[in-house]
């Protein structure tokens, strides 16, 4: 694979249950190369977030193989899955106190200790993402206070400071106004 970061051969996505098994889509191959940003464009309903929540190892793909960085992505353990890709998908969050910083510093969680204590290098990682993202100001803000579109960019910032080798955005310029839509691209 080379430059492959990401390989699928021949997978099917959709869903299953006891009673029937629905399939979006079939023999997909995709060869994702590092340091390259793909655009996955098509009509609502047609499967974009399935093949991402699949992609992320979310979802179980009905057939077919994935591998992540020549490794089959089955073979990854929840905190190996998290040191290596990063998501942000359009779901809302649940209820909580947290504050922006505390939010971002969530996706520096697959480093930390058990405790989940943030070292330098971790707050580090939180102020550039802050900073990338352009955010600072609301670093203290509580997330229940921030428009929807502060609040996707702060999730994008979230998946930034997570440092993951690969990056999968569902819909990202969702709720974000036309500048920073256009800062984001």
């Amino acid at each position: 694979m080379n430059n492959s970061i990401f390989l699928t051969e021949n997978l099917a996505i959709g869903y299953s249950s006891k009673k029937e098994t629905i399939c979006v889509a079939k023999n997909i191959n995709i060869n994702l190369e590092k340091g390259k940003l793909i655009a996955l464009i098509g009509a609502n309903g047609i499967g974009k977030s399935t093949l991402l929540r699949t992609i992320a190892a979310i979802q179980k793909p009905l057939s077919g193989t994935i591998y992540l960085n020549d490794k089959i992505i089955s073979a990854y353990n929840s905190q190996q899955l998290a040191q290596n890709i990063s998501v942000v998908f359009t779901e809302k969050l649940p209820p909580s106190n947290l504050t922006v910083f505390e939010l971002i510093a969530l996706g520096r969680q697959p480093y930390t200790n058990w405790l989940g204590k943030l070292c330098a290098d971790d707050l580090l990682k939180i102020d550039n993402a802050l900073n990338v993202i352009q955010i600072e100001h609301l670093r203290n803000k509580k997330h229940y206070e921030l428009s929807d579109g502060q609040l996707q960019q702060v999730l994008i910032a979230r998946a930034l400071a997570q440092d993951a080798p690969l990056i999968i955005l569902d819909e990202p310029t969702t709720h974000l106004d036309l500048v920073n839509k256009v800062s984001l691209l």
